[in-house]
């Protein structure tokens, strides 16, 4: 007598089967739920207003049809305190609308060395924080 039981082999097959492809629907549907926030939960928004800004563009490739063009942003929120930190990206649009926000309310949210600033026209920024010695002078 095999240890199975009753069970007949094929049956056993398809049991182990539907058991794996239950625990693989599982883990895809708990997968999305866990990374669906950018902001950090744990940490509050707090308003301030954008300045000191200070912007660089420099070419990185270059070919016959393509110009690639990275923009190095530094930039200050002030509130109670002034934050200070710097946005490297290859995006033109994300850093003309963050350089077009100079003097306008923002939230941000502080996060170690992350800033994470949500601008008045809705778009999402994660910058690097920036030390006091770093900051922009205006």
């Amino acid at each position: 007598m095999s240890g199975g039981g009753d069970i007949p082999q094929g049956k056993r097959r398809g049991c182990r089967l539907l058991l794996v492809l239950s625990a693989l629907i599982c883990f895809l549907l708990s997968v999305p739920l866990c990374s669906q926030t950018l902001i950090p939960a744990s940490e509050t928004e707090t308003t301030g207003t954008l300045g000191n800004l200070h912007a660089d563009q420099r070419v990185v490739q270059n070919g016959r049809w393509l110009i690639v063009r990275e923009f190095n942003i530094d930039f200050a929120v002030k509130n109670a305190a002034v934050f200070c930190g710097e946005l490297t990206t290859t995006n033109a649009t994300e850093a003309h609308d963050l350089i077009d926000s100079k003097g306008q309310p923002v939230q941000f949210v502080e996060n170690g060395k992350d800033l994470f600033l949500t601008l008045k026209s809705g778009r999402k920024i994660h910058a690097r924080r920036l030390s006091s010695e770093k900051c922009p002078r205006a």
